[in-house]
């Protein structure tokens, strides 16, 4: 008899990935691709295509989805995102018609900061912060055993927090955010606009490029490999 699994999906600003995963939380099938920063919904199908095309090798049978996505969220519905379009903002609703299965999206931070409650560090506890550093800054946060959600759905969002009001434009509109300063994105822009003041920067070698410049080549050139 197959096993009873659920998709679980990451659209993050980068990366898209999910994975096959049973009630007890154990991973049977991951799947990534890049994130189409057009078309965020597409690639979030895309994967939910291939994970049922795999679930008969790890004898699964899907019947549920949730993904985490990177924006303000709600009923499942992206309101706002700052570094991605989607081209269905009603993520949740387009997964269950394309898989036939209960779906629902909630903010990537808050979903993981619940897997970390549910299976993870957290085990147990009523009150958790986590905070995610990738493409951008996000965080989740749980008070008595709840997420703290606010009035508009996008309460605590940390990476959206101005710490300089005259500081780089952010993605959501204001001024000198967290995320400006702190994310994977920022450091590249930091470190490009370091080459310019130094091209003989060890950045540029690892990078090939100014454009090219990542912040994984801002980290090499930090260790010296």
């Amino acid at each position: 008899m197959a096993r009873h699994t659920a998709i679980g999906i990451d659209a993050g600003g980068t990366t898209t990935k999910a994975g096959l995963v049973t009630p007890e939380g154990e991973i049977l099938v991951r799947v990534e691709r890049p994130t189409d920063a057009s078309a965020a919904t597409k690639g979030v199908l895309a994967v939910v295509d291939e994970l049922f095309e795999r679930a008969p090798s790890v004898d699964a049978e899907v019947v549920a989805a949730g993904a985490g996505v990177a924006g303000f969220i709600g009923d499942s519905t992206v309101i706002f995102s700052p570094n991605l379009v989607f081209d269905d903002p009603n993520v949740g609703a387009a997964i269950s018609a394309r898989a036939g299965v209960p779906a629902v999206a909630d903010n990537d931070a808050n979903a993981a900061a619940w897997g970390e409650r549910t299976f993870g560090a957290a085990r147990g506890s009523d009150n958790v912060v986590l905070i995610t550093l990738g493409t951008g800054v996000g965080s989740g946060f749980i008070v008595d055993g709840r997420i703290l959600r606010g009035h508009s759905g996008a309460a605590a969002e940390l990476g959206h927090m101005v710490i300089d009001p005259s500081g780089p434009p952010c993605g959501c509109g204001l001024r000198g955010c967290l995320e400006q300063f702190s994310s994977g994105t920022a450091i590249a822009r930091m470190g490009r606009e370091a080459v310019v003041e130094n091209p003989d920067s060890s950045i540029v070698a690892f990078a090939g490029s100014v454009d090219a410049i990542r912040a994984e080549h801002v980290g090499k050139a930090a260790r010296g490999r």
